[in-house]
C-alpha cells in the first residue's frame, strides 16, 4: 500500500502576512470590546449606506477572512476602494 503524501501547508509569505493581520485585527477588536464593555458583532449583510474610504478600509480588515463573492459587506468595501482608485483587482486571481 502506498503512503499518501501529507498536504503541503499554506506557508507562503502572503498567507503568513494575512494570518498575522487577521490575528492583529481580532486582538484590536478584543481590546476595544474590553475597553468599551461591549461585544463587537461582525455583520456580513450589505450596508444601508455607501461606506466612506475609512469605513471601507476598516471593513476590509474586519472581513479579511471572508470571501468577497460571499460576503456582501466585504464586496461593498471592495467597490468603494476600487472606485476611489485605492485598490486594484487582479484579474489573474479571478477578481
Amino acid at each position: 500500500m502506498w503512503r499518501k503524501k501529507p498536504k503541503r501547508s499554506e506557508l507562503t509569505v502572503d498567507a503568513i502576512v494575512a494570518r498575522i493581520a487577521g490575528e492583529d485585527t481580532r486582538e484590536a477588536i478584543a481590546r476595544d470590546d474590553e475597553q468599551t464593555g461591549r461585544t463587537t458583532v461582525i455583520v456580513h449583510s450589505a450596508p444601508e449606506k455607501r461606506f466612506t474610504l475609512d469605513q471601507a478600509h476598516r471593513m476590509m480588515q474586519v472581513h479579511r477572512e471572508c470571501d468577497r463573492t460571499i460576503c456582501p459587506r466585504k464586496m461593498a468595501a471592495v467597490n468603494v476602494l476600487v472606485g476611489a482608485g485605492v485598490m486594484r483587482l487582479d484579474r489573474r486571481a479571478g477578481y
